[in-house]
């Protein structure tokens, strides 16, 4: 049975900072690209072959997972986010899971993905809703961002969000692979003034 907290590890209103940042989202905009198709391919090149792919490892080894995740995000502000919104997960303590523990005390890294992996785990969701939940949090994080930057409105948000939803397949392989958000994300680190941390 789904336990209703996983809408609750999946709430963009969760207290982990998300809203601070676009993902590439930001800088993308600045530069002219075509938004719609932007949020397509790092939906399915970066979220779902990356973050996604990763929880099935996370759930039996998570300092593999998140040796490999981390050494995958090449940008500093990339790393920087996904460990942010990680421990700030880890540090409200919505389960009781070894790992996290260890991360809060300062003895593993924390990627988000991870971190949420290993919340699911412990509240028994089983890694397909885990996976699932991950990847609407993932893209509505990004869709929102837009939206906020007024490349896009509140309703075409919501048709995008459905659209690549309804094309959701699992990954089985961890792949993760966008040179383009890896060189927006290196530009936005020098940009000023911007709206997102990343």
């Amino acid at each position: 049975m789904l336990t209703p907290k996983i809408f609750q590890l999946f709430d963009s209103a969760l207290p982990i900072g998300s809203f601070n940042y676009s993902f590439g989202v930001e800088e993308a905009c600045m530069r002219g690209f075509e938004i719609r198709r932007f949020i397509r391919d790092i939906f399915f090149n970066v979220i779902m072959k990356g973050d996604v792919a990763i929880i099935e490892l996370a759930y039996e080894d998570p300092e593999e997972a998140d040796k490999i995740l981390y050494a995958s995000k090449l940008p500093k502000e990339l790393k920087e986010a996904s460990v942010n919104m990680g421990l700030s997960l880890a540090r409200l303590e919505l389960c009781d899971d070894y790992y996290i523990k260890k991360v809060n005390n300062g003895e593993g890294i924390g990627t988000y993905p991870v971190i949420i992996a290993r919340c699911c785990k412990s509240l028994g969701i089983s890694k397909d809703d885990c996976k699932a939940g991950l990847a609407y949090a993932e893209l509505s994080q990004l869709v929102f961002s837009a939206v906020r930057l007024r490349a896009i409105d509140f309703i075409e948000g919501q048709k995008i969000i459905w659209y690549l939803l309804s094309q959701y397949k699992e990954e089985k392989e961890f792949e993760p692979f966008s040179p383009v958000l890896d060189i927006l994300s290196k530009l936005h680190e020098e940009r000023e003034p911007r709206v997102f941390l990343a």
